[in-house]
């Protein structure tokens, strides 16, 4: 997954017009689509991280704003924090008037667009995360009288296909390499209390029939994504003795590697 994007401001404004042909980008994100989608459809939580790896092999990233009524967040601190991590860019779209009850976070994105569009000149590609319909109008404005070329981010099987119909092109999250992430999650969940609880040694069996007994999951599926974890570096594993002095196979999880990645993301 590559090394843990920061902040867009002051440590990677260097990033910024880098000379390597990809067209230099803005982006919204409506972060209330992509986390209440991914949560009632998929059952997890958004993956920033993997975004913006995949968002960095298709543009050099000018600016990215994050939009949302993190009201509706259970946990408002968490997820904001998460999103610092990457960007200092956050519009709270609350309203506290009592006497408005309309959700303005589609207005709101819609009117930074069009200003970005009116204003920054130099940017060719605006990114759009989201699947609602009413940002088909603002894309077609950006293709058609702005001559942008204009993105889309959705969650998979919540994106209007007026909005993927007016784009570019259109990517849909979770992406291919993020529909093992639950697994990971189950396996160094797994790794680490087996390690809390005294056992230092646990082993690759060991771990996928604790894994796929605890979580009922295929032992199949288990074992695949133990190998892929082995083979990316995430998990390592190491020749030691029991004390029995019996030869084994260790799995010794990177956790720095993995925290760095933010490849677990219920830690």
């Amino acid at each position: 997954m590559g090394k843990r994007f920061f902040g867009l401001l002051g440590r990677k404004r260097r990033q910024i017009g880098q000379n390597n042909g990809l067209p230099k980008a803005i982006a919204f994100v409506d972060y209330e689509h992509w986390f209440i989608s991914m949560e009632k459809l998929h059952h997890m939580k958004p993956n920033i991280q993997a975004w913006f790896n995949d968002l960095k092999k298709k543009c050099n990233i000018v600016e990215v704003i994050f939009f949302g009524d993190f009201s509706k967040f259970r946990e408002k601190e968490t997820e904001t924090k998460r999103i610092r991590t990457f960007t200092n860019k956050i519009i709270d779209t609350y309203n506290p008037d009592m006497h408005y009850k309309k959700d303005y976070t589609d207005f709101i994105i819609l009117d930074n667009i069009y200003q970005k569009a009116l204003s920054y000149h130099e940017a060719e590609l605006f990114i759009i995360f989201s699947g609602d319909g009413h940002f088909s109008s603002a894309a077609a404005f950006l293709r058609n009288f702005c001559n942008k070329k204009v993105g889309v981010y959705g969650v998979k099987n919540c994106i209007s296909r007026n909005l993927k119909n007016s784009a570019d092109w259109t990517v849909e999250v979770p992406l291919e390499n993020e529909e093992n992430l639950p697994v990971y999650d189950m396996i160094f969940t797994s790794l680490k209390t087996t390690m809390e609880r005294g056992n230092k040694q646990p082993t690759f069996m060991k771990t996928v029939e604790c894994v796929s007994g605890k979580y009922d999951i295929s032992a199949t599926k288990v074992k695949s994504c133990v190998a892929d974890l082995i083979s990316q570096g995430y998990i390592i594993q190491t020749r030691e003795t029991t004390k029995q002095r019996e030869p084994i196979r260790v799995l010794r999880p990177d956790w720095k590697k993995i925290s760095e990645d933010g490849i677990w993301m219920n830690a």
